[in-house]
């Protein structure tokens, strides 16, 4: 029956006409910071905090701020939905571990972000039904320093947007990913130094890529790593164009990890471009995933979208043979597309050979010498789809535990988790400090 299904699976993937398809991009207008608008913080500051704020809540400073202001939340609870359609504001914490939104497991969303040039920093968020802080359709986001676990989905979340980035943040407990960025492209945005873990996937982003680019982060223990991906559940499939850089990226086999969706049916995968193109995976340190260190696969939909020329190249994967002796460090689907190359990817170890799959991976599949020009065949090893009808099946040992009751991460075990943000002017505190500086105006030139 499993060779049969097998078989299905990669019939379909061949037969799919989609992996030459790609529907057209969003507008591609210049990141650069709009001439006449204020910086976020610029402006005035709206104090937070019972008894000691200008107002009691974060939503009533919101209503009241015009662009380029400051909400500067003070330490305490704050168990509110906050929405914000005013552009350009700065919402921040004066304690990360101090100031909390929590959703109390009815509430959905913590900071749903519906306005352009919005930053939110320097706070924690948990225990959402929906999503800790999101960015909604807008050109122009900045998260850092962000808290956020325990949620129904996503932790940070940025969709239908663009010119933006994620740094200095953590994850953990949330039932999709830590941090997403989703139907876009070209995105424009970056996630750089988060940590990621104990959620039922580190990274997600379906149909998004152009200039995104993640890199030197962390994404450990979670049942899966970073895993862009192609689905019809979101407009402007596939995803395709990004890059995935300088990463630790370990031990992702919790599987009990909280889960949603179609992904929670997977786990033991480092990188996984799940009908993904045009990608590049390079210079990432990848351990001891029980299934695949990395992967490129289609991911069975409404359509199967065949991923094709990627980039695998120098990145060092190894995993422990005896705690996990069915893994591969690399591997390629039968179903995937064309110009797929692996090239320059080894353990680390000398004298220690990489697993891989098919068994001449790096040499029929190898790349040019210059990255990005190859041209190799399709198709992989049928073992990779096997291993996916397992999880459709509920064969491969994933159980998925409630978000809900997920422990909160300690600052013992977590340093990222309670980082405070240091001051813009390096003076300590967290009173008002200036105008976020150095952000959109040069975030083209910071990509490249």
């Amino acid at each position: 029956m499993k060779r049969t299904l097998v078989a299905l699976v990669v019939a379909v993937a061949a037969l799919s006409t989609q992996f030459a398809t790609a529907t057209n991009g969003f507008e591609t207008t210049s990141c650069k910071y709009p001439a006449g608008h204020p910086l976020p913080g610029a402006g005035a500051v709206r104090h937070v905090g019972t008894g000691t704020g200008d107002f009691a809540t974060i939503q009533d400073a919101v209503n009241a701020a015009v662009e380029g202001d400051t909400i500067l939340i003070a330490p305490g609870e704050y168990k509110e939905e906050v929405l914000v359609k005013r552009p350009g504001l700065r919402i921040r914490g004066e304690s990360r571990t101090g100031v909390v939104l929590n959703g109390e497991s009815t509430r959905n969303v913590g900071i749903e972000v519906e306005a352009d040039r919005v930053v939110v920093e320097n706070l924690t968020v948990h225990n959402y039904k929906g999503h800790g802080v999101h960015w909604l359709f807008v050109t122009g986001y900045w998260g850092r320093y962000i808290t956020a676990y325990d949620m129904g989905d996503y932790g940070i979340f940025a969709f239908g947007s663009r010119c933006g980035e994620f740094s200095d943040s953590y994850g953990s407990g949330n039932a999709d990913s830590a941090i997403y960025i989703g139907q876009c492209y070209p995105c424009d945005a970056r996630i750089h130094d988060v940590d990621a873990e104990e959620n039922g996937l580190g990274y997600s982003g379906t149909n998004a890529g152009g200039n995104l680019v993640i890199h030197d982060s962390i994404w450990r223990n979670n049942a899966l790593g970073v895993v862009p991906s192609s689905l019809d559940s979101e407009a402007r499939p596939p995803s395709r164009g990004l890059t995935i850089e300088n990463n630790i990226i370990d031990s992702n086999n919790l599987a009990n990890a909280p889960g949603a969706g179609l992904t929670a049916l997977f786990w033991g995968v480092g990188v996984a471009l799940a009908g993904t193109s045009d990608g590049s995976v390079t210079g990432n340190t990848i351990t001891n995933n029980a299934m695949a260190g990395i992967v490129i696969n289609p991911l069975p939909d409404t359509n199967v979208y065949l991923p094709y020329a990627n980039t695998i190249w120098g990145n060092t994967v190894s995993h422990d043979a005896d705690l996990w002796p069915d893994s591969y460090d690399l591997a390629q689907g039968a179903g995937s597309g064309p110009d797929n190359c692996w090239s320059d990817n080894t353990t680390g170890v000398a004298g220690q050979d990489l697993v891989v799959a098919p068994p001449l991976l790096q040499t029929v599949w190898g790349c040019d010498v210059i990255a990005g020009t190859q041209q190799t065949p399709p198709g992989g090893d049928p073992r990779v789809e096997a291993s996916l009808i397992e999880g459709f099946a509920g064969l491969n040992g994933r159980t998925i535990s409630p978000w809900q009751t997920w422990p909160a991460p300690t600052c013992a075990d977590h340093a990222i988790a309670c980082a405070d943000q240091p001051d813009d002017n390096g003076a300590g505190g967290y009173a008002d400090d200036g105008a976020v500086d150095g952000w959109l105006p040069d975030l083209a030139s910071r990509l490249a």
